[in-house]
C-alpha cells in the first residue's frame, strides 16, 4: 500500500497555488505522483494528441493547482518529456477531476500499467474554449512551450 506524502505547509500552499517550481524547489526534487493508467473516453487520440488518463490511489490525492503542466514520465527505462492537463475538461464539461498526460514521441499501449510522472513547469490554467479547434490549437502551443521549458 502506498503511504501518502506529509509536505509541509509551505510546500503545500505552493503546489495548490500552482507554483510548481518553488514547490519542487522547497521539496528538493520534483513533485511527482504515481498513479494507474486507465481508458478514457480517447477524445484525445482523436484531436492527435493521444492521453494516458490517469487513475490516482484514493491515498495519494493530487496536490496540484488545475492546468497544463510540462512533465517527463519513464516507460520501460526510457524517460519520455510530455505534458499533462489536470483539472474538471470544462470544454468537455467535465465536472471530476481528471489527470491526462501527453508524453511525446511515444507509441504504444500503457493501459493497465502504473505511470511516475514527475512535474517540472506549469504553462496556464485550465481554460474553457469555444470549439475543439480552438482546444486544438492551444494543444499545439503548450506542446511547443512544454517542450522549451523542458529543454
Amino acid at each position: 500500500m502506498v503511504q501518502p506524502i506529509l509536505y509541509s505547509t509551505e510546500i503545500l500552499k505552493a503546489l495548490s497555488g500552482g507554483d510548481i517550481r518553488k514547490a519542487n524547489e522547497l521539496m528538493g526534487k520534483a513533485y511527482s505522483i504515481q498513479a494507474l493508467v486507465v481508458h478514457g473516453n480517447h477524445l484525445g487520440k482523436s484531436l492527435g494528441f493521444p492521453t494516458a488518463n490517469l487513475e490516482l490511489p484514493e491515498n495519494n490525492p493530487f496536490l496540484l493547482a488545475n492546468g497544463v503542466y510540462a512533465v517527463t514520465a519513464r516507460v520501460n527505462d526510457i524517460l519520455y518529456q510530455g505534458m499533462a492537463n489536470a483539472g474538471v475538461r470544462p470544454t468537455m464539461h467535465g465536472k471530476s477531476l481528471t489527470i491526462e498526460i501527453n508524453l511525446f514521441d511515444f507509441t504504444g499501449n500503457l493501459y493497465g500499467m502504473t505511470l511516475s510522472v514527475n512535474f517540472y513547469h506549469r504553462i496556464r490554467d485550465e481554460k474553457k474554449f469555444e470549439s475543439l479547434d480552438q482546444l486544438v490549437q492551444q494543444i499545439r502551443l503548450d506542446k511547443t512551450e512544454a517542450l522549451r521549458l523542458l529543454s
